[in-house]
């Protein structure tokens, strides 16, 4: 680590951003008619899971490294305040954008809630481990099935990230944080600027982008 940073963990977060804004540029073209792509199987179905449980694992290893010897109090507070807002704004937002579909459950509001359950498990890995798996079970292999994005167990929304099954990922970055910041040939890495920067803003970027994008995206659909 240098500078008090983990530079794989901005590395990782910072791709994840790129990700989230490639794949929402693409979902907007689609919703805008500039494509014809489907949505809702194969890779696009796909990509945009696997960006969700990339942040989920970053969450898990910054929770880790943030409160690691000690509960950073300061920061907790801090960061929840600013989550709690986040996730009422995006909800507020997408109600009156879209009330059918409008997000009560989102990406963020797991990131929020999973980062409080998750201060449960930092000092107990043991605990943590069996939780994890007990999730995977139950979700993989049980079937014991709360959907990640359903159109008929719950109302359906923009974004829907329940915290289960989801939190096995933030367990399973708090898991691999003491490993990872352990092994000289990860702690070493160097994010770019780049990155660095779009991992520090990662929310900011996350709360503005969409409106950005889509606004963009109309405006040259209607000049066309």
């Amino acid at each position: 680590m240098k500078n008090n940073r983990f530079g794989f963990l901005d590395l990782l977060r910072g791709v994840a951003v790129i990700w989230m804004i490639i794949f929402h540029t693409c979902y907007d073209l689609k919703m805008l008619g500039f494509v014809d792509w489907d949505f809702s199987r194969g890779f696009w179905y796909a990509f945009p899971r696997f960006i969700a449980s990339t942040f989920l694992f970053c969450v898990g290893l910054s929770l880790f490294i943030t409160h690691t010897p000690q509960l950073n109090t300061a920061n907790l507070k801090k960061r929840t305040l600013k989550l709690g807002l986040a996730c009422f704004g995006v909800s507020l937002g997408s109600y009156l954008f879209q009330p059918q579909q409008w997000i009560y459950f989102g990406t963020l509001h797991c990131i929020l809630s999973g980062s409080l359950l998750g201060l449960l498990f930092l000092r107990r890995p043991k605990v943590l481990l069996f939780t994890m798996l007990i999730l995977i079970f139950l979700q993989y292999f049980a079937g014991y099935d709360i959907k990640w994005v359903s159109q008929t167990i719950q109302k359906p929304s923009l974004d829907f990230i329940p915290i289960y099954p989801w939190f096995w990922v933030i367990l399973a970055g708090i898991f691999c944080a003491p490993y990872l910041s352990k092994n000289r040939q990860i702690s070493d890495i160097s994010s770019p600027r780049f990155l660095t920067f779009l991992s520090l803003h990662s929310l900011k970027i996350y709360l503005i982008h969409q409106p950005l994008i889509f606004g963009g995206l109309w405006l040259i659909k209607s000049l066309i």
